[in-house]
């Protein structure tokens, strides 16, 4: 089943964008796709007519659903709150961020992807799902590749496979990558460096911009003046920032709120939808042929090497774990306690990810059943 979504700039139905990423990449019949299609619409449905959430104008920079063929929670169309239009600091923005994203881009980084040689398929990383793991077993278990652009068309007989994991468990996983950052200047190659420092990435101007970008920041660091340290070649707070997780529950109820309004900020791609990561980048979305679930892992990846006809020979390396980086920031269970004593932040989690949830096969957490 290789139906793609609306073709090219032709005159469709907007509903007709509101669909999974093409592909029966966990071996759907035409049934099931159609039932998942189906599925999310209602939660389209159900946002615009229940919740009153609205589609924003503002999110249409630089979109790309019209010619990928389909859309995510970060498209303009999908429907958001009404309070969102209005950003953390409008006269900020203004001044300081008038001419870029306001709010997250409906599609992925312009992250490279590995095209293999000795087996015809291609990988799509998707940030917080063992990207820098998958980076390093692939080319061990099957040899040589290229790293090509993500605008670089997929080769004719090529599959193309990527990697999902539990909605919720990435947004908590995110959560705790942008605390390491901003709180331990601490990036997955270590202290952040001049490595790390570009026009979109970590800089004297990362944690100025968060204060700006986001709710939550101020909430857990006051702190904004950053020195780069030549000797220890690292980037430090000056004053360092300590936090001692008093206000876990507003702080995680604030990452919700934002990751809720889709609004922009340094990395904020972590919580981008993964239906954004796992297809080509630009143009038209490719059909996937392989989704490896991290919860299934073995499983995904002897699948993977069935449809190449390979045999996995090769551990699976667990690499950017959490065991290995600074402590003075709250855990990932901690993070999941809150969320468990608050259902509302649950709730409003599974309709931001509805069409992961939904695209991928996983399971409404018990505060979210009946919900779609």
């Amino acid at each position: 089943y290789n139906y793609t979504g609306p073709q090219g700039n032709t005159t469709v139905n907007k509903e007709d964008y509101f669909r999974c990423p093409p592909g029966a990449y966990l071996n759907d019949s035409f049934i099931d796709i159609h039932a998942k299609n189906a599925r999310i619409r209602s939660v389209i449905k159900k946002l615009k007519e229940e919740k009153g959430w609205v589609e924003n104008l503002n999110e249409e920079f630089r979109s790309t659903y019209e010619t990928r063929g389909y859309a995510t929670f970060e498209s303009p169309i999908w429907p958001g709150p009404k309070e969102c239009k209005t950003l953390p600091d409008e006269t900020w923005t203004l001044e300081h961020n008038s001419d870029y994203y306001h709010y997250q881009p409906d599609h992925a980084p312009s992250i490279n992807k590995q095209r293999f040689e000795d087996y015809p398929f291609e990988f799509h990383v998707n940030w917080k799902v063992a990207s820098t793991s998958f980076s390093s077993y692939l080319p061990s278990e099957y040899g040589t590749h290229s790293s090509v652009k993500s605008y670089d068309p997929v080769p004719d007989g090529y599959l193309v496979a990527s990697s999902v994991r539990h909605p919720l468990a990435r947004f908590v996983s995110g959560v705790e990558e942008l605390l390491q950052r901003s709180i331990n200047n601490y990036c997955p190659s270590g202290y952040c460096n001049w490595n790390d420092s570009s026009t979109e990435s970590y800089n004297n101007e990362t944690l100025w911009k968060l204060a700006h970008q986001t709710s939550w920041f101020p909430l857990v660091c006051n702190t904004t003046h950053m020195d780069y340290n030549a000797t220890g070649e690292r980037w430090e707070s000056t004053p360092k920032c300590h936090y001692n997780g008093l206000n876990l529950p507003e702080v995680v109820t604030a990452f919700v709120e934002d990751d809720k309004c889709k609004f922009y900020f340094y990395g904020s791609q972590h919580f981008t939808s993964q239906s954004a990561f796992v297809t080509q980048n630009y143009g038209r979305a490719h059909t996937l042929d392989s989704v490896i679930k991290l919860e299934d892992l073995t499983n995904g990846l002897a699948q993977l090497g069935w449809k190449l006809n390979h045999t996995a020979n090769t551990s699976f390396p667990w690499l950017n774990s959490n065991s290995a980086k600074p402590g003075g920031i709250p855990t990932e269970d901690m993070v999941f306690n809150i969320l468990e004593k608050i259902p509302s932040l649950t709730e409003d989690l599974c309709w931001v990810y509805a069409q992961d949830f939904i695209c991928f096969d996983y399971d409404l957490p018990d505060a979210c059943k009946g919900l779609f």
